[in-house]
C-alpha cells in the first residue's frame, strides 16, 4: 500500500511540470492562458515555425504557414494559411490547441472563429531584432521547450557582429524589398537595424512605415551610395537585369549593387542572424 502511494506521489512530481498552466502574454498584450504545454501547434508565418523548431518544439506542430520551408521538415507540413488567409477547413481537421501567429500577416477577426475551433490564439508582433529572444521564450513556454540554447546562440551570434564592425561614415543603402512597385524598409524594420549593425545607413529610414512603397523621384533624390536585395538564389539574375536599366543612380554607374542569396534576411526569428552575416559581407565588399 504504502510503495503504491509512494509511486503514484513520484508519478505526479514527474507528471507535474507537463501539466502545469503556461500563462503568456503575447505582442497584443493578451493573455493567453494554457491549463498544459501545448501538444498541436499551428504557427501562421515562416519565422514563428522557425522559432519552434528552434526552441525544439517541432514535434508538436501539426501545421504551418506557406514558405515555412525551414529547416527543411517543416516544407512537409500541412499548409493551414496563406497570403489568401487562412484555411479554416484543415484548421478544424488538425484539431489544434494552440495557434500562434504574426500580427503583420494576420487578421484579428479570426481569433474568435479560430477559439470556437477550440485553439487558443497567440499573436506575436516581433520587428526588431530584440523581439526575436522574446517570441523564443514565448514560444518555448507555450510547448514546454526550453529557449535557453537558441536563446543565447542567437545573442552570441549578434555580439560578434556588433564586435567586428568598423567604425567611419555609413554606407548611404537603399535595400530593395520589391522593384515592382519599387519598395523598401522604413526605420521601424529589423532589416534597418541589420543594414546599422554592418556599417550602413537606411535612406528611407525616416519613414514611419514597416514597408513603404517609394517613387523614383524620392530615391535619386536620396542618392543612395549603393543597392542591395536578398532573397532565393534563383532572384539574383532578374535583380541585376532590373537595375541595369538605372545607370542615372550614381550607385548604379559605379557598380554599387549587390545581391544576398540569404531567405534568413527577410524573417524576424532566430537564423536572421545568418543572414545579417552575409548582408555584412556583401556591405564591406562595397565599400
Amino acid at each position: 500500500m504504502r510503495g503504491a502511494l509512494a509511486a503514484a506521489l513520484l508519478a505526479l512530481a514527474i507528471a507535474g511540470p507537463a501539466l502545469a498552466e503556461v500563462t503568456v502574454v503575447d505582442g497584443l498584450g493578451r493573455t493567453v492562458r494554457l491549463a498544459a504545454p501545448a501538444k498541436r501547434i499551428l504557427t501562421l508565418a515562416p519565422s514563428i515555425t522557425e522559432a519552434a523548431f528552434a526552441v525544439g518544439a517541432g514535434a508538436r506542430v501539426a501545421g504551418a504557414s506557406a514558405w515555412s520551408d525551414y529547416p527543411p521538415e517543416a516544407s512537409r507540413l500541412p499548409v493551414v494559411s496563406s497570403s489568401a488567409g487562412i484555411d479554416f477547413e484543415t484548421v478544424a481537421k488538425l484539431a489544434p490547441d494552440l495557434v500562434i501567429a504574426w500580427r503583420d500577416s494576420f487578421r484579428l477577426e479570426s481569433i474568435p472563429r479560430l477559439e470556437a475551433l477550440g485553439a487558443r490564439v497567440y499573436v506575436d508582433s516581433s520587428r526588431t531584432l530584440a523581439d526575436v529572444p522574446r517570441l523564443l521564450r514565448d514560444v518555448a513556454s507555450l510547448a514546454g521547450a526550453d529557449a535557453g540554447p537558441a536563446v543565447r546562440a542567437y545573442a552570441s551570434r549578434l555580439d560578434a557582429i556588433r564586435g567586428a564592425r568598423p567604425g567611419g561614415k555609413p554606407l548611404r543603402v537603399f535595400l530593395d524589398i520589391s522593384f515592382r512597385p519599387l519598395m523598401t524598409v522604413g526605420g521601424k524594420h529589423f532589416m534597418t537595424e541589420a543594414l546599422a549593425l554592418c556599417g550602413a545607413e537606411n535612406v528611407f529610414a525616416d519613414l514611419p512605415e514597416v514597408a513603404p512603397l517609394v517613387s523614383w523621384e524620392e530615391l535619386y533624390a536620396r542618392r543612395p551610395q549603393a543597392i542591395l536585395a536578398a532573397g532565393s538564389v534563383e532572384g539574383a539574375a532578374a535583380f541585376r537585369k532590373d537595375w541595369a536599366g538605372h545607370a542615372a543612380l550614381e550607385a548604379v554607374r559605379s557598380g554599387k549593387v549587390a545581391y544576398v542569396p540569404s531567405s534568413a534576411l527577410g524573417r524576424p526569428s532566430p537564423r536572421v542572424v545568418e543572414g545579417i552575416e552575409a548582408l555584412c559581407r556583401a556591405v564591406d565588399a562595397l565599400r
